[in-house]
């Protein structure tokens, strides 16, 4: 007689329970069927296949920039490339000079991280750039802001205008059209024989738009 009863209350359990089960998978499927019906007749949920998603620019990242010396009515973009063959054919050398002027070059090598940093100096040649570049005048100003511009779209490069005491008078002229164009620039005032400083070091890469 117990053994009948035992065997009835195990089978009453598993009934039990599988109800229990029943009903939960009951309550899920009409709960999610609620919503997808909700969500495919609500209008703000409806798909519209005209909307195209578009990445937002990344601004926490600085852009590229493209040095520009303002002088004695000239304004001659930096070769940094000349730097660049001048270091790699004498590696060794922590000076040195181009077209444009003389650079002092001092590497940084860091052992317990992955990036090395450097220092370097460059001093303008002005005498040269007077003589190399042709005097900027009011008239070139729409060329040389279309060519900013499509450097920017195409490469995200912004110039950065390093102005000497002499150069100051040009580059009023061109200040209020690089505003009014909404081109990203910067500009620095140097004093005479001031020298071109760039660097890097662990900083630029740790926080977001350090010199931006």
């Amino acid at each position: 007689m117990q053994n009948d009863d035992a065997t009835d209350s195990a089978f009453l359990d598993i009934a039990a329970n599988l109800l229990a089960i029943i009903l939960i998978v009951t309550l899920f499927s009409l709960a999610a069927a609620r919503h997808q019906t909700h969500s495919s007749t609500y209008p703000d949920a409806r798909q519209q296949p005209t909307l195209r998603f578009v990445e937002p620019q990344r601004d926490l990242f600085p852009p590229f920039s493209t040095f520009f010396f303002v002088t004695d009515e000239r304004i001659a973009r930096w070769d940094q490339q000349a730097v660049l063959d001048a270091l790699r054919r004498d590696p060794r050398a922590f000076s040195g000079r181009t077209a444009q002027g003389r650079y002092e070059w001092l590497p940084e090598p860091l052992i317990t991280r992955d990036i090395d940093t450097y220092q370097l100096k460059f001093f303008v040649d002005r005498q040269a750039i007077q003589a190399n570049e042709p005097a900027f005048t009011e008239s070139r100003i729409p060329v040389f802001l279309a060519s900013l511009l499509r450097e920017y779209q195409q490469s995200r490069t912004a110039p950065v205008f390093m102005v000497d005491p002499s150069g100051m008078e040009v580059f009023v002229k061109l200040h209020d059209a690089l505003q009014e164009s909404g081109l990203r620039f910067r500009w620095f005032a140097q004093l005479p024989d001031e020298p071109l400083f760039l660097g890097r070091h662990p900083g630029q890469f740790t926080r977001y738009a350090i010199y931006w």
